[in-house]
Parts: structure tokens; sequence; C-alpha cells
């Protein structure tokens, strides 16, 4: 018996609604030819607005009175929707009993979880909020708009899409205790996500290496992954022709492969002051020979110590001897053992801080050697290239012959896009390729092999870019310079010290180094030089070398009795000058302190519509001058007699300030 054309019909599933149970097993219904609505609803005005997505099950089956084969059987899309902001796609996920949650994760499951992102949370983040903050290296890529990253908090997870980008370079300081401190500078995040956090996700306090392994509460961090593309599904839709085709054609070319899956918006974000090729940084000596050290290793949390080299290092020059075993670093941020006791699960260095983290079940603690060549970052001329993309090009492995100017380890970033995103792999700095794909590098040849996680799309460029291995980017110079003035200011808890009875104590490669009072308000010693003002215990001291990190700088003096705040009327002269008597003389050297206030002009411009005017005021300026044991004032003209308290002393001077003019334009319009 024929198989018709009005035999073969579409068949409803149980469930043709966008609820969760939507779909079904099929039913023997079919769905009625040329009825409006007999799928689908109606478009909202808000669905048109904000955008819906609608999904709908339907079997096909033939309706005939016997079991007559129907060969061929096949599902098009013959017409496109009238609405150029409609879509209409077919996609089986092989299954006659799921529902609309199942063919939903089908949908989402475009995207699978891949690499660590480069960036990680920066703080808890709560549920409901639409915006979260990471922090990553400056040298790191930023996230993208439209890029979908997965945050992991133990056994709960959630996708988010990327909206927004706003990021701003901020310093933070690490306090490794002992006075021991740290400045660096990360880049911080706020990205705003299509949806709120279902749940929260601990994160991190700032670290050199990253972030701290725990919240503020002692919670384990969240992971965030980034994502690649995955072929969970096949979808069917029709493009127009964008030229003619001929019978005998092998080839067609329509207007565009793509097609809208989900509402989704266009969105541009302008860059500024980026780097244009390789981010990386590389380590570079900064000394001809190793240096050795003694480290002191304090606990970080249970099972976790950490101490810090005072500069960077070199890759694959440390040597590390602690707790009776010698480990040395492999090139790529680890510690491994080679000799002697093995009790430590991990050992770990970041090459640019210096820090090294220290990993076992009990928490080691205590003094470890370490010898290791100093090293300091640095960036160096990119070279970039591309391998064009098209239909006979296109594939999964290509091959780069950078022998011309082969690359320096850990900055070689290859970049491609698949499905209109971006995605990365870059090397290790040991000849490895990770990341949206793997590959291997031979430093020696310039050979590059790369796999890709995903077909490229046709039309875009596979791009690369790298820091050539030539030496004649840096210069390396040699000798000795100027030490920095290392200048400490402090107030001692007491007024009124007894001149000549202050000590100072400085320790100083691990030798203690005095500084000795005059009498006159100078300090000199082997330490250096400084001046104490007496009356107020003011400190300023000029010091030789830097004081040893975790010591503590000392102070013995003996107190005297002076007379605080006694009030005084003066006017100055025609040069600004005051002078008198100052009551309780004799006076020792270095011990005499006047204070006094002056009255500043300052304007401000004010909008006036149709003329200019400005506000008109005055500030109130604090002054303080201290007697220089020699007769003189710091820093002031004048003089003291400490016999017979008579004095001199300027105290108005000339000085500059600004007035501002508003200047309205008339426009013509």
């Amino acid at each position: 018996m024929t198989i018709n054309v009005d035999d073969v019909k579409l068949l409803k599933s149980q469930r043709l609604t966008d609820e969760e149970d939507g779909g079904g097993r099929a039913t023997g219904e079919a769905v009625a030819d040329g009825e409006m609505n007999n799928l689908f609803p109606d478009i909202s005005r808000l669905d048109r607005t904000l955008g819906r997505i609608s999904l709908r099950k339907v079997f096909a089956g033939v309706m005939t009175d016997n079991a007559d084969p129907y060969l061929g059987v096949h599902s098009i899309v013959t017409q496109a929707p009238e609405d150029p902001r409609v879509s209409v796609l077919l996609f089986n996920t092989n299954d006659q009993t799921d529902e609309r949650a199942d063919a939903r994760s089908v949908i989402e499951g475009y995207v699978v979880p891949s690499t660590y992102a480069t960036f990680e949370l920066l703080g808890d983040q709560f549920a409901g909020q639409r915006a979260i903050t990471g922090i990553q290296r400056l040298e790191a890529r930023m996230p993208e708009i439209g890029e979908v990253y997965q945050l992991l908090n133990g056994s709960v997870s959630q996708y988010v899409r990327i909206q927004d980008v706003e990021a701003t370079e901020e310093e933070f300081i690490k306090d490794y205790g002992n006075g021991n401190f740290l400045n660096f500078t990360r880049r911080r995040l706020s990205l705003i996500i299509s949806s709120p956090l279902t749940t929260r996700y601990p994160g991190g306090q700032p670290e050199p290496a990253g972030t701290s392994a725990t919240n503020l509460s002692g919670q384990a961090k969240s992971q965030v992954l980034s994502t690649q593309v995955a072929d969970s599904a096949r979808y069917y839709g029709i493009s127009p022709l964008a030229q003619p085709a001929t019978a005998g054609d092998m080839s067609l070319s329509v207007a565009s492969v793509y097609s809208q899956l989900v509402p989704s918006a266009m969105r541009e974000s302008a860059l500024t002051n980026q780097n244009g090729g390789a981010r990386s940084r590389y380590m570079v000596a900064s000394a001809n020979s190793n240096r050795s050290l003694t480290l002191s290793f304090t606990q970080v949390t249970s099972g976790h110590s950490r101490a810090f080299l005072t500069t960077g290092a070199l890759p694959s020059s440390v040597e590390l001897s602690i707790s009776s075993g010698v480990y040395a670093d492999n090139g790529q941020g680890e510690l491994t053992h080679r000799s002697g006791s093995s009790s430590f699960s991990r050992i770990t260095i970041d090459y640019e801080t210096g820090e090294i983290n220290a990993y076992r079940a009990s928490t080691f603690t205590g003094n470890a050697s370490v010898s290791y060549r100093p090293a300091a970052a640095a960036t160096g001329q990119a070279i970039t290239g591309e391998i064009q993309i098209d239909l006979g090009s296109r594939g999964f492995a290509y091959t780069l012959n950078l022998a011309d100017a082969k690359p320096r380890p850990g900055t070689l970033v290859v970049s491609f896009m698949a499905l209109g995103k971006w995605y990365e792999l870059r090397d290790l700095g040991n000849g490895e390729l990770a990341g949206e794909g793997s590959g291997t590098v031979d430093f020696a040849s310039g050979a590059v092999s790369i796999s890709l996680n995903a077909l490229p799309d046709v039309n875009t460029s596979l791009i690369y870019s790298y820091i050539g291995q030539w030496d004649s980017n840096l210069q390396v110079h040699a000798g000795s310079g100027d030490a920095p003035e290392v200048r400490i200011a402090h107030r001692l808890p007491h007024d009124g010290i007894q001149p000549g009875s202050l000590t100072v104590t400085v320790t100083m490669g691990a030798e203690p180094k005095t500084l000795t009072d005059n009498g006159d308000g100078t300090l000199t010693g082997e330490a250096g030089t400084g001046r104490i003002v007496y009356a107020s215990g003011q400190i300023t001291l000029l010091l030789t070398a830097t004081p040893d990190a975790g010591s503590n700088v000392q102070f013995g003096y003996e107190r005297a009795g002076h007379d605080i705040d006694t009030p005084m009327t003066a006017t100055p002269d025609t040069g600004g000058i005051v002078s008198g008597v100052l009551p309780g003389a004799p006076f020792e050297p270095g011990s005499v302190n006047i204070r006094w206030q002056c009255q500043r002009r300052q304007t401000a411009p004010s909008a006036v519509y149709g003329g200019s005017a400005q506000y008109t005021g005055t500030i109130t300026v604090d002054h303080e001058a201290n007697d220089d044991g020699a007769g003189g004032w710091q820093g002031y003209t004048g003089s003291i007699n400490y016999a017979t308290g008579a004095f001199s002393l300027r105290v108005e001077q000339i000085y500059d300030w600004r007035e501002h003019t508003l200047v309205y334009e008339p426009l013509e319009i």
C-alpha cells in the first residue's frame, strides 16, 4: 500500500507547554496542518522586548493501516519566519520520554568546564548578587563579555555569563608577621552576570600568589573554571543563499551558518592601555651567582606554613633544605624532593614575589636554608602572527615554525575563535601548551604543535604571540649605586626629654648599633644621624642601612621638667619677623619649640549665569619651629639666645595663590 504525503504526520507530545514537565511521550494526536498556534503561542509585547525561548517536543509518524517501511525519513525547515527577530531550529535529544528540563540541559550543555579561570573570587559572593568580584595578575587575560564561567563550591555549582567587565589596578599589602610586609599590585574585576547567584560562594583574600585557601570564616574558597565548546547537540535551521546556485555546483554560499538560540544582545567595550602582544612576563637573572640565606617559616593555617625570599627567583635555580630534606624547583613553581627526609606533601614557589608555601600533615615552623639566583620579572618585544582559517585550512591540529625567532619559555599564547568566542592555549614554561586544547613547544628549534578542543570558525584567524629569545632586548648593568635614604620618624610617648639623655639602638646585620644624643638636638653614631625636639619628643632618624627584618628600634631617655604651651603675643614687622624674649631662660639647646597659626586667602569659582564671580575665603595653616641647637631655627629664619631667651623668628612670607575666572560663550542654536 502506497504511503501518501498526507499519511506522514507530526505527532504531539503529552504536554505542549514551556513548563518543566513539558514534552514527555508521543501521543497519537497529529498536529493540525495550517492552523495558527498549533504548537507555539503568540509572541507577547513583553517577549518581543526581553526575549524568550520556547521548546516544543513533537514526533514524526506514518498514519497508515499497514507496516510498510518509509525510506529516506528526514526533517527540514522549509520556510523561515517572516519576523526577522524570530528564529526556528530543530534538534534531537535522542530520548523518547525526556521532558523540557532535560532538553534545556542539552541546550545549556554547549559549554563544559575546562581549565581554571584566569581570575579568582575576591571575598565572599552572596546569593542574589548580580555582580561578582574577582582578582587576577596584571599580565593575565581579562574576562570578556559573553564568556561563561562555572563557580564551584564543593558539590554546588552555577554557570554565569559575563555581561559587563570593569577593571581597576589596586595595591595590596601582605603582612608576613615580625615586621615583614610586601606590597603587590593586582587587577580587581567587577563582573556583571546575567542571572543572580543562587547560593553563597566563599572567596579568599589577596595573596601574592593568588588568594588565600580559605575565606575569613575558615571555609574553603570556591573555584572558578573557564568553559569550552562541547557538541552536546546538533541544530538544523534555514538560511537564505548569499549567491545564486546553479546546477552542478559542489558548494553553496549562505548568508550565515549561525542562528539565534537564546535571547541575547551585543555590547561593545572600549579597551585602553592594552599590550599589543604577549602578556606574559618572564624572569631575568639579576645577579651572576646564587644567593644563600636562612628562611623562617611561620604557620598560615593548619598544615600550611610560609616563608618569603627578599627578591624574585630565577626558575630552576632554587634549592631548599628543610626538615632534613632537600628540595629543588622544577621551573614550574613546584619544589620536588631530591634527597633526605620527605615529609612534605607539596612545596610551591612564586618566582616573581619569592613566596614559598609548604604543606604537610603537621605544620612546619622553624628555620630552613635556601640557595637561589635572584631575578626580576621583565617584558620583552612581542612577536605576533596568524593562520587564516578557511574551509580548506579548518581543522583541529596546526603546526608553527618559529625557527627565525624562537619563543622564550612561558610566553607563547595561542588564541582561536569557536562559535564566536575566543579561547586560549598558554605555554606553561616547560614546553607544554595547556588551556582550550593541548600542544608542545620546542624552544631549541622553534617547532610548535597545537591541538584544539573545538573547530575554529571559518573566516577567522588562529593568532599566536610570544616574546623572543633575543638577549639584546636586555641590558645588564653591574656596579654599585647610592643606597636609598632610610628615614624613620617617631614621636616618643612623653613630652620634655632631658637633653643629652637619649640613646637609640638599631639592629643592622644582626648587630646592635647606636645613635647618641649630643645635647643640642642632634643624634650621631654608627647607625646614622638624626634630630630630636626635646620639648615634644619628636625624633627623625637617617640610618645608614635598613634595620633587620623582625627587629625593633629601641629608645632610652630621661624625662625633664618643661613648660608646655606658654602663650605669647607678638606682632610681625614689615618683613614678617617677630621678636621678643621667651620666659624661663636659660634654655637647653635643642629644647625650644614655638607653634603659631597664620591665615591664607583662597578663592573658588562660582557659576553665575550671565557673568563670572568667585567665592573668597581664608584657611588656617599651622606652623611649628624647633631650634637647631646652635642658636638658629630648623627650616625658618631667625635666632635664639639660650641664656637670655631673646629670639627672632620669621612667621610671615609671600605666598602664591590662584584666582579663577568663569567665562561663558554664547552658542548659536
